[in-house]
């Protein structure tokens, strides 16, 4: 069921053009929104697939090619221009855009196009880990990233942070869920958290955790060639080597008093978790220190964990997990403090109408 929104932005009959990455189904939702609004929508992915992107990015590092990507990217400019809707697009929408080139960029403006079509460039990714860090939004008409730290040194990038969808909107979850653990976080297995993980269980024993990270079975081989180390004995009530549904992590979150999620240690920007968690009104354990910096964040409602990795250090070397401990039923229990008029400005609707504005 489609929601109700107030919808500020008029797409109906739009040719929509759009490029970026497949991820965990977002762009399925971004286009149930844009189809619900009577646009046409055309979807491009970013990236060759995972495999064949893996190969070419080792390739174009051993023999510093610069053109790795230029078969990849001629081929989509082709099918662009081939499958265009007569008359061209109305607006071009690039997310992240991680292999895309100025000349492929132009190409596309130029051929597929209407004459005053509207180009929009949105950073899914800090500026540092995407290819072209951040300058190939400078082609767009308008351009914004989901990194408060990229928005703040580059005048030309306005901050608009990521959104929950439907499924996150606690104004639809009709059934009261009964709240089974204190804390859950679902992720994706990297060192660091699993490291992390472990830590919370050893010094929160008193709590219910559902602490649960997905790590490939090809992933987990290869590290156990590389490191073996780091994948013996491993924990299995939190390590699962099947992926998890969507609907598992949706049922786990709400099943929960609160969240943890432990990104990548220079992450700046918020992850897709946090904004999930602010959908769905659940209190928030995290390590991103940016958080304090967005006008929902409420000490009532969240809790940041600096120096993990030197508190994980210390913990190791001493046996002493306090550092880890999480909040008791004082902070967990105290009500979850509302805002529903900012809340709702993170749903994936209002996302798409900043975005188009």
């Amino acid at each position: 069921m489609q929601p109700e929104f107030e919808y500020t932005v008029d797409l109906k009959y739009k040719n929509i053009l759009i490029i970026m990455p497949k991820f965990y189904g977002y762009q399925a939702k971004i286009h149930d929104d844009l189809i619900a609004r009577g646009a046409n929508v055309a979807f491009y992915d970013e990236e060759p697939e995972k495999a064949k992107f893996l190969i070419l990015k080792n390739l174009e590092k051993i023999f510093k090619k610069d053109n790795i990507f230029k078969k990849f990217n001629e081929g989509l400019r082709d099918r662009i221009i081939a499958e265009m809707p007569a008359g061209g697009y109305d607006y071009f929408l690039v997310i992240r855009g991680n292999v895309l080139t100025e000349d492929i960029v132009n190409e596309i403006k130029e051929k597929a196009l209407k004459p005053n079509a509207k180009t929009i460039f949105y950073a899914w990714d800090s500026f540092e880990n995407m290819r072209h860090k951040g300058e190939l939004g400078r082609l767009f008409d308008r351009r914004s990233t989901f990194d408060s730290v990229d928005a703040k040194n580059n005048s030309d990038y306005e901050l608009l942070p990521l959104f929950y969808t439907d499924e996150f909107d606690a104004n639809q979850v009709t059934n009261p869920v009964e709240n089974k653990y204190d804390y859950v976080s679902v992720a994706a297995f990297y060192p660091f958290r699993y490291r992390y993980f472990k830590a919370l269980k050893e010094a929160n024993p008193d709590k219910k955790l559902a602490l649960k990270l997905y790590l490939a079975p090809s992933v987990y081989r290869g590290k156990k060639l590389k490191d073996p180390k780091l994948v013996k004995n491993l924990d299995m009530d939190i390590v699962s080597f099947a992926p998890f549904e969507a609907e598992y992590i949706r049922n786990l979150c709400l099943s929960s008093k609160a969240v943890v999620d432990f990104a990548q240690e220079n992450q700046q920007g918020l992850t897709m978790r946090t904004m999930e968690t602010l959908g769905i009104k659940r209190k928030l354990v995290t390590n991103n220190i940016y958080l304090k910096d967005y006008e929902f964040y409420n000490e009532d409602n969240a809790m940041v964990m600096e120096d993990l990795p030197a508190k994980a250090d210390n913990a190791e070397a001493t046996g002493d997990y306090s550092a880890f401990v999480l909040p008791d039923a004082t902070w967990l229990d105290k009500p979850y403090v509302e805002n529903e008029e900012t809340r709702k400005k993170y749903s994936v609707h209002a996302w798409l109408d900043n975005l188009f504005k």
